[in-house]
């Protein structure tokens, strides 16, 4: 099953990706988190504006610019990640996402699909793409068990790129360089 930040991840990893499928776990978590965002940002906007409206200073609203208000900047930079997620979510329901365009139809529109957005996803491949088993990494490939040691690993290398270099670590990695090179670039020729 998907997870919150893998959800997160996804999402705007395949921010122009209007093919392939999403997960309900996908869906909803992105969802979920858009909703909390969002709502916090609403309610930060609220006491930027509310002082205003109670001293009834309405020259003063005027003032007030685009990037004054939280809300309507977090709204276009999760517009498109989770339309394009709505629509493969569809997809992985059987859908065309076509029928995104439900949500014009007042409050029937967006209660259908809601709907759709509940039904488990089909577990047949169709011209969407197959069901995922687990969600790929970053690179597209599958996961491994070891998938979360190796990535701590990598965030503990940041604590450490301030710390000078000793001569026998140095060593390692020009011989760690070195074989890779011989294996991987120069690959010996079979028989000679």
């Amino acid at each position: 099953m998907t997870g919150p930040l893998t959800a997160l991840n996804l999402a705007f990893v395949n921010y122009f990706k209007f093919s392939g499928r999403a997960t309900r776990a996908e869906f909803w978590w992105f969802t979920l988190v858009y909703i909390i965002v969002g709502a916090a940002l609403l309610a930060l906007d609220f006491m930027t504006i509310a002082p205003i409206f109670l001293a009834e200073n309405y020259s003063a609203l005027a003032t007030l610019g685009f990037f004054d208000l939280y809300y309507p900047i977090f709204a276009i930079l999760t517009a498109i990640p989770y339309l394009s997620l709505s629509i493969r979510r569809l997809h992985d329901v059987g859908f065309s996402g076509f029928w995104w365009l439900l949500n014009f139809i007042p409050f029937v529109g967006s209660l259908a699909l809601i709907v759709l957005y509940c039904i488990p996803g089909n577990n047949n491949s169709s011209h969407h793409g197959g069901p995922r088993s687990s969600p790929p990494d970053a690179t597209g490939k599958q996961p491994t068990a070891d998938a979360h040691k190796r990535a701590m690993q990598g965030y503990a290398l940041l604590f450490d790129k301030d710390k000078p270099v000793t001569a026998e670590v140095q060593a390692a990695r020009k011989a760690e360089i070195s074989n890779y090179y011989r294996q991987k670039v120069l690959k010996p020729v079979a028989g000679v």
